[in-house]
């Protein structure tokens, strides 16, 4: 069998096909590695990984990554190559264009540049990639400078992407500063209230307390009907006096100043106790813990307190704390009614505003509240924060 004749035709064909699936597969290795990295590699290394890529591809031996905000300078993310040619690259990347530029300067330390922008998802410029060449070489075609645009809106996502992540923890570190001060203005203004009530109306109900018993003891035989009325009024007063207690304990308990959270707490169960609920500890520890830590978990035992009074209906309340070197655990179980709580507390909205402060308190403190709970299957809290080194005190 005879060969087929040779045409030079079909073999520059052939080496042209070939040398454009070549090309082909280098854009695409380029983009399937950049957009690989984008994801795995720290956001440093990311920027300086695809300026070199983007060299690399282009066969360009600089590479400048420049970036602005409204109301920051133009920075530098990543570079490539010797620097005083890359001031001169950088000097190139703050004129405003919405596409791609290739660009010759005869004579200069870079007489090609290629400038590539980086838009954001609206449309605006925020950034740029600059590649240059020292020596002279042939102009990219339209299908190399195609894919180094999307290159360029892959990283723009991503710088985006991690600007918008930036903004959104700087915005959550202000709130939670606000917070925080928040909650700190609310406990000092409660112990200016308690120590005002403790000063004087809580003395001058007691002193009127007193003062009525002195009265009775030393007044003669009344009338049925007035001393029925005498011993009410003797009532009323020895109420007012323990609302006020109760009331200053509850703005600043100072039990848990002079004995610590495990005594306070306890004594806040005492509502439980009178309520008709019993109530056991499952552990518990006398240690002192920092005072913002004790005031904080003492507020969180409190509205989980409060929410079994309100809503539970149980009839059995199991509290603990423990104390270890690095971590303090609160405890709330009942045995009521429970809810259903489908979503994380903090997507709730306004339907567990106290289940969301006692998170709040509890991140603050770098830790965390865990809610279980269930229909007919009561509900257990578990609030555990981090204590700072020789945070416990015997």
């Amino acid at each position: 069998m005879q060969s087929p004749p040779h045409e030079p035709g079909s073999a520059l064909a052939i080496r042209t096909q070939y040398r454009q699936s070549q090309s082909r597969a280098a854009r695409l290795g380029l983009l399937l590695g950049t957009g690989h990295e984008l994801t795995r590699l720290p956001l440093a290394q990311m920027r300086q990984r695809v300026v070199l890529r983007a060299c690399a591809f282009m066969a360009m031996d600089h590479g400048l990554l420049l970036a602005w905000t409204p109301d920051k300078p133009v920075q530098t993310l990543a570079s490539h190559g010797s620097g005083e040619r890359l001031a001169w690259l950088a000097s190139l990347g703050h004129a405003p264009w919405p596409d791609p530029q290739w660009l010759e300067y005869p004579g200069s330390v870079l007489p090609q540049v290629l400038r590539v922008p980086l838009r954001a998802s609206d449309g605006t410029v925020f950034g740029v990639l600059l590649l240059g060449n020292s020596v002279n070489i042939s102009s990219p075609d339209s299908e190399d400078i195609d894919s180094l645009q999307l290159l360029s809106t892959l990283l723009a996502a991503h710088l985006e992407n991690h600007r918008l992540l930036e903004a959104l923890q700087a915005r959550e570190r202000t709130m939670s500063e606000l917070v925080h001060r928040l909650f700190s203005a609310q406990e000092d203004e409660r112990k200016r209230v308690a120590y005002d009530l403790h000063d004087g109306l809580a003395q001058n109900l007691a002193g009127l307390h007193q003062r009525l018993q002195g009265f009775a003891g030393r007044c003669p035989a009344l009338p049925p009907d007035l001393a029925n009325e005498l011993h009410t009024i003797l009532a009323l007063a020895k109420g007012c006096v323990g609302e006020g207690r109760q009331l200053i304990s509850g703005l600043r308990p100072h039990v848990l100043d002079d004995f610590g959270l495990y005594k306070a707490v306890d004594k806040e169960a005492d509502r439980l106790r009178e309520a008709g609920l019993t109530v056991s500890w499952i552990e518990h520890s006398t240690a002192r813990l920092p005072g913002q830590v004790e005031i904080a978990l003492f507020r969180i035992a409190q509205e989980g307190i409060n929410n079994v009074l309100k809503h539970a209906r149980a009839s059995h309340v199991c509290l603990g704390l423990c104390v270890s070197d690095d971590q303090a655990s609160l405890r709330v179980e009942d045995d009521g009614r429970g809810f259903a709580l489908e979503q994380p507390i903090e997507t709730q909205g306004g339907c567990h505003l106290g289940l969301a402060a006692m998170q709040e308190r509890a991140s603050l403190l770098g830790g965390q509240l865990t809610c279980v709970s269930q229909p007919e299957g009561g509900t257990r809290l578990l609030t555990q924060v981090p204590l700072p080194p020789h945070g416990v005190h015997p």
